[in-house]
């Protein structure tokens, strides 16, 4: 009786666990500790929309219409790599394989493309974002935001002069993150946040 009993809870805690990961697929931080593990190796930490984000090292985005996705399948074949369809991007972080599947070698990713987005990591949900390559700047009364522009080398991509806030993108060569960081401690600005998509539109 006993031996019935203690099949029928192993039997419920495997559906229960099998269930569990078609709601929570690998993905999530929280299912991969390997995604956790390459954010808190990054060292980078910042805030968007009042929500704090981690880079995950390595870790790039690929719009699934882009030339470069084809390159990307190809080099990343037989690598460790995760690979992961979020929107309209696709995903890839090396080293981030499933837990029991092992695949040989490693992939060398370019990051010279303007197509490849870098992605982060968000401890509280467990979900991954991607910084699209914008920084939203909110610029103190009187300050013009081609200014800016010219002093830290970035390109104004919208002003919003009414409510003194300006759209910046950074060039591919250029660290996104460091530049974030020394518009935040410009005296003539009040705030300066990546733009982060974590969560995109399921189509009905």
């Amino acid at each position: 009786m006993k031996k019935i009993i203690l099949l029928i809870l192993i039997s419920l805690t495997t559906n229960s666990f099998a269930n569990s990961l078609d709601i929570a697929p690998p993905i999530l931080g929280l299912t991969n500790p390997i995604i956790v593990q390459k954010a808190l190796d990054s060292g980078v930490v910042f805030t968007s929309n009042n929500v704090q984000y981690q880079l995950i090292l390595g870790g790039q985005a690929v719009n699934s219409s882009s030339n470069n996705m084809s390159e990307m399948s190809s080099s990343s074949n037989g690598s460790n790599l995760l690979s992961i369809q979020k929107g309209p991007y696709q995903l890839f972080i090396p080293g981030a394989i499933t837990p029991g599947v092992s695949t040989p070698g490693a992939l060398t990713m370019s990051p010279s493309a303007g197509d490849f987005k870098k992605i982060v990591y968000n401890p509280e949900s467990g979900g991954i974002g991607i910084v699209v390559g914008d920084i939203i700047v909110k610029l103190k009364p009187g300050i013009p935001a081609e200014s800016i522009a010219s002093s830290y080398g970035i390109n104004l991509s919208n002003n919003f002069e009414s409510i003194n806030t300006a759209v910046y993108r950074t060039y591919s060569w250029q660290n996104i993150f460091a530049i974030a960081q020394q518009l935040r401690l410009d005296p003539g600005i009040e705030f300066a946040e990546l733009d982060v998509i974590e969560n995109f539109n399921q189509p009905n």
